[in-house]
């Protein structure tokens, strides 16, 4: 083994929980806290992108950007994030998911609140792109802590869970980042600017610039209360006794970390059929679902004739509702496989009939005449699709093993090429072709993603049958 078993605490004072007496009857909760940090991050992580979607309108008119410059910087964090979501995988595996984490949000934070500082489209593609760069490799590292901290057998529902507070994350943000615009462009808040000396050029700074920066200081919060609590592994933190420590180790990879990665692990990571599929998934997957987070509200403007901030609970519904079928989709697939004993069949059957039925909504959205209609059509593209968010986290945990920040990574960085190139894709087919055309491709990514299915096996490891790469007996 090129890496080293991580000690049982890194505590010298504390007891090592494994080591404490086995004959208590309950098991500690510590994990539930660990879920509710997760819960919390992955809600700041969709917020802090889509609050963007809310102040295109501003920023676009303040800083004189054309459509197409707009989807050139909502894909420079697309990209950056794609490019960079390996890496920011390979050092989960590699320094641990809490040194990881801290890093990346404390990255992510600071170029959101540095969002309302640019001041032309160079500044803000560079700190769009360097946001993303910042945010890349957070669910790869969620997925790391996810499979050292959660019983395999809560991994449908806890993925679900995941999904669901980040889909509302993307749901709240127009409103509450609209809700923080029109809070600094109050006179309330301009006055107190005035009032005090030296401040009163400050008065005159557009809203959206204050939203950006209030949002930044979010993820600086979470970090104060996640570093000094968190461990990487349950043997590692003193509150978690051997009862929780037996649950939720039981049939777990080894919490393994070390300064190089076995001889063959790359060769198998690049050559494995299902992580290549679960990667082609989300990137024609992507490329439809991110309409959401790009033109949708410009949707509605050009198209059914409401102003972004009415259509800020347009915005918001598909998210919401999304977020729950994430849940609902989750809960199904494990009750789908504890009856019938098949797991590949309980965790395919969710995102493969989601992805088509999403093709069909999406197609269809074109021929809604009302923003009602198109509204609820919105919905069902979006509830179908995450209807199998809960299987697919879950598989790629299960493909990835030990190495599941890794996996995470890889599938990530394929997939995110579809949000990366889709607000350009997008933007260029809106202006040559027009709405409907547009909806048709999106149409049909939906339903070639829904058949890499057909090819994604989450019953084995990707480095399955190699001894180099399978942990110590």
């Amino acid at each position: 083994m090129t890496g080293d078993r991580i000690p049982q605490t890194d505590n010298p004072n504390a007891t090592p929980a494994a080591a404490r007496p086995a004959g208590l009857l309950h098991a500690t909760r510590v994990r539930y806290w660990v879920l509710t940090f997760l819960v919390v991050l992955t809600f700041l992580t969709y917020y802090d992108r889509q609050c963007f979607m809310r102040a295109v309108e501003s920023i676009q008119s303040d800083l004189n950007l054309s459509k197409q410059q707009i989807g050139l910087i909502m894909g420079a964090f697309w990209l950056a994030y794609a490019l960079f979501e390996l890496p920011g995988g390979w050092m989960g595996d590699r320094f641990g998911a809490r040194t990881t984490l801290t890093r990346i949000v404390m990255a992510w934070s600071l170029l959101t609140s540095l969002t309302g500082m640019c001041t032309g489209f160079t500044s803000l593609f560079l700190c769009r792109f360097l946001f993303g760069v910042g945010e890349a490799g957070a669910f790869p590292n969620i997925a790391r802590v996810q499979s050292r901290w959660l019983p395999i057998v809560t991994r449908e529902w806890a993925g679900g869970l995941l999904w669901l507070s980040a889909r509302w994350g993307g749901a709240f943000a127009p409103l509450i980042f609209g809700a923080l615009i029109a809070a600094f462009e109050s006179s309330p808040f301009r006055g107190a600017l005035e009032a005090v000396p030296g401040l009163g050029r400050l008065a005159e700074v557009a809203g959206w610039r204050w939203a950006f920066i209030a949002s930044g200081l979010l993820g600086a919060i979470w970090v104060i209360f996640f570093w000094p609590w968190f461990r990487d592994h349950p043997s590692e933190k003193s509150s978690v006794n051997a009862a929780e420590l037996e649950l939720i180790t039981k049939g777990a990879p080894p919490e393994v970390r070390g300064h190089t990665m076995p001889p063959g692990m790359w060769q198998a990571l690049l050559t494995n059929r299902s992580l290549w599929a679960m990667g082609m998934f989300y990137l024609c997957g992507s490329f439809g679902w991110s309409f959401f987070g790009s033109w949708m509200l410009q949707y509605f403007k050009e198209v059914q004739h409401v102003s972004y901030s009415r259509s800020a609970w347009m915005a918001a519904a598909p998210m919401f509702l999304g977020g729950i079928s994430c849940l609902v989709g989750g809960i199904l697939s494990r009750l789908l496989i504890r009856a019938t004993g098949w797991r590949r069949l309980g965790r395919a059957i969710f995102p493969f009939c989601g992805a088509l039925t999403a093709a069909a909504a999406m197609y269809a959205v074109p021929y809604m005449n009302t923003p009602l209609k198109a509204t609820v059509l919105l919905c069902v593209v979006y509830v179908a699709y995450d209807f199998g968010q809960g299987a697919n986290w879950s598989s790629i945990i299960d493909i990835g093993g030990r190495y599941a920040g890794l996996a995470a990574g890889m599938i990530n960085l394929i997939g995110n090429i579809g949000n990366a190139a889709q607000p350009y894709v997008g933007a260029f087919i809106i202006e040559k072709f027009g709405w409907p055309v547009v909806f048709g491709v999106y149409s049909m990514a939906f339903l070639l993603a829904g058949s890499m299915w057909l090819l994604i096996d989450p019953r084995r490891t990707f480095y399955e049958g190699r001894p180099n790469l399978t942990p110590d007996s």
